[in-house]
Formats: structure tokens, sequence, C-alpha cells
């Protein structure tokens, strides 16, 4: 039996002026962060989604600050981790289920908000699958960007239809931009020029999933992975028992699968990513793939060069999204995300030819994904 991990580019995307904290290190910046949450507590904040860029609020914000904080202070080297998953010689059928066993089944994901597609494309083939998702399982507000060559291979492996891709699609652009400040841009076409709903895209998968005879579990996180020499079995926070022939982990960077493989190892780098969605802009036919608008940038007490990407939004003709990310390593005078976004609120306009007093802000959007230089995994829990 073997417990799969699949590595996505699932961080956590989801202070008021204060110094970040943790184990009782005060962090070197002395940056006022004030605009920021000026902007994030005047914005409606719906019903947020899991997965990368699902949370928009700026209690969400600090929340990932922590989380980020807590990862610069992190000892590097190995650490002690929940032992999300173990190995017992012998059969299951020797050692009982429980009686509140959900079902056997070919192949269970672990994480559905991008696990539901793989997860629909087994189901698709005849595979008895299930899905456990510890939120409901939804897309984001956000669009994600697209090509079409790259949703067609969703009809081709059975996931959605021509007609259903349409349905999906709220934004169409071209060209788009590849470009660094003084050495010229090159302009493409079709390459990330579709605009996505994820609420529609995820809720359409979803009912498909439902329809081939997939189950779902929801609003659970998985407790516990057992591997017998016939099956896995999976115990969940609400009690609930499965078991299956393969376990399939697609929840992230952040799984505790993942972390235990690593043994908490720190990462050796971050993507911090700050951005928004607003309403404002008069020149919007065409997109950022990459663009860098300067070598150095100093944020907080760091030294980092930031990169941009913009697409029109979906939700109206005036409407932009654009992004500010940057590579760092994880160390104490890392900028937070909130310093990032006091920096993206002063060059955003001039990156886009606009005034900040003449844009609406829908929703800000953040995000850390971290990065390792050796990546890959070896299955220690197969057979």
């Amino acid at each position: 039996m073997v417990v799969l991990q699949i590595q996505q580019s699932n961080g956590f995307v989801s202070s008021v002026s204060r110094a970040r904290t943790n184990r009782g290190r005060r962090r070197a910046s002395n940056t006022v962060c004030v605009q920021t949450q000026k902007i994030m507590e005047k914005i409606s904040v719906g019903g947020e989604a899991g997965g990368a860029g699902g949370a928009y609020s700026y209690n969400a914000l600090k929340r990932l600050d922590n989380i980020w904080s807590n990862i610069c202070t992190q000892p590097t080297g190995p650490q002690e981790t929940q032992q999300i998953v173990s190995r017992v010689s012998g059969f299951s059928q020797d050692y009982g289920m429980g009686n509140n066993l959900v079902g056997t089944f070919d192949i269970v994901v672990c994480g559905g908000t991008l696990g539901i597609f793989l997860a629909t494309a087994l189901c698709a083939k005849g595979l008895r699958v299930a899905v456990v998702e510890r939120n409901a399982i939804k897309g984001r507000d956000q669009e994600w960007n697209i090509s079409r060559k790259e949703m067609k291979e969703l009809i081709e492996v059975g996931v959605l239809t021509e007609d259903e891709i349409e349905e999906v699609i709220s934004a169409k652009f071209n060209p788009n931009r590849c470009g660094f400040e003084n050495l010229g841009d090159i302009w493409v076409e079709d390459i990330l020029n579709l605009g996505v709903s994820p609420a529609k895209l995820v809720e359409t998968v979803k009912r498909r999933f439902v329809s081939l005879g997939g189950v779902i579990l929801e609003d659970c996180s998985l407790s516990s992975i057992v591997i017998y020499d016939d099956l896995a079995v999976m115990q969940l926070s609400k009690g609930d028992t499965l078991s299956s022939r393969l376990v399939i982990d697609a929840m992230g960077n952040f799984s505790p699968i993942l972390k235990q493989i690593k043994r908490g190892r720190k990462p050796d780098g971050m993507c911090l990513v700050v951005g928004s969605c607003a309403h404002g802009f008069k020149e919007n036919s065409s997109s950022d793939v990459i663009y860098s608008s300067s070598s150095v940038t100093k944020v907080a007490d760091s030294n980092v060069q930031l990169f941009w990407e913009a697409f029109p939004a979906g939700s109206g003709p005036l409407d932009r999204t654009t992004y500010m990310f940057t590579y760092t390593e994880p160390q104490s005078t890392s900028p937070s995300l909130e310093d990032l976004l006091e920096e993206y609120w002063k060059l955003m306009p001039k990156y886009q030819g606009v005034s900040l007093d003449e844009l609406e802000i829908l929703r800000v959007v953040y995000g850390i994904f971290p990065t390792y230089r050796n990546s890959s995994y070896d299955s220690i829990y197969g057979s």
C-alpha cells in the first residue's frame, strides 16, 4: 500500500503598527504598517475559501504573517513532528477498523480544493474514490489565470465538457507581456490569457465527481494513516474511518504528511506574494505574465527583487488584478507580508500608470509558498 504525496503550489494565501515577535525575539523592522489595515478594513469580506488565495481579511493576513514569523525564527535541521503516518505488519482485518467505517476505496485524496480535479479524473476511469477536506470544498472569489490549452486537458481526462469550460471563463485577453526594466519587452499570445472563476469551476467539478459516484467528506481533517500489508486505514477528526489501496496527499506544501517526510525541516526559501483586485483601470486589455521594474528594493530590513503580474479581471471592464512577489530566505530580517503590502501600495500605481486614489480596492490577496533545495520525496510508505 502506498501514500503518494503530490506537491502543489498551495501555500497559505489566504500588522497595525507592530513588531513581529517570536519566542521572545523582537523583529528588527521598524516599518509602520497603517495603510494596509485602513484599506483592508474598508473591504467587505464574504465567504472565504481554503487553499492559496482563499482568505482576504485583515485578521487572516495577521494570522498568516504570524505563521511566516514562526518559520523565519525556526531552527534549522530536523524538528520533532506529529507522526501522521505509521506502518504495521500484517493485514487490516487482523486489527479491526471500528464501527465508523465509511467505506473501502480504491483511492482516497486528502485535500479537496485542487484534489477534486484529480479525484474526478480517477473516478471517470471507473475507480471508487473519496475526497477528504478539512474545510468546505469551494473555490475562491479571486480568479485563476490559465491558458485554453491547459483547460482542454481537463476535457481529455473527463473532468469538464467544452460547454462547462466556457461557463467558468470570466475574462479573455491578449497580448501578454514579459519584461525586465531597461531590457525591453517580449509580447506573447495565449499564455495565461484566460481568467477562470474558481468558485464556478470547483463547484462544477464537485458536481461531476458526485455524479460519477465519488464520496466527499468535508469539514474534517486527517488524524492518522496506518499502512497495513493490504490497505491504508485513515482516521478522521470527526471519528470516521476510511480504508483504501492508495492515498494521495493533495494538501499542499503545508501538509502534515509532507511535514513528517521532511521531519519538520525549515524551508530553504519562500516566495511571498501580495496584491489586489481593484476597479478603475481604464487601460485594461493586456496582461503581464511577469515584469520586473527594478533590480533591488529595500523593504523593511531586507533587500529584495520585486516581480509583478497583472491581469484583467472578469468582474468588470475596469477591474484588474495585480500581484507583486519576491523570493527570500526565511530569517529574522525578512519582510512580513504587511511590509510588502505597504510597499505595494507605493509602487503599484506607478507600475500601472494610475493613482491609488482613483481606484476602488475590491479585494487584497496574499500568500506564502515554501521552496526547498532538495524537493524529491522517497516513497517511504510504499510496499
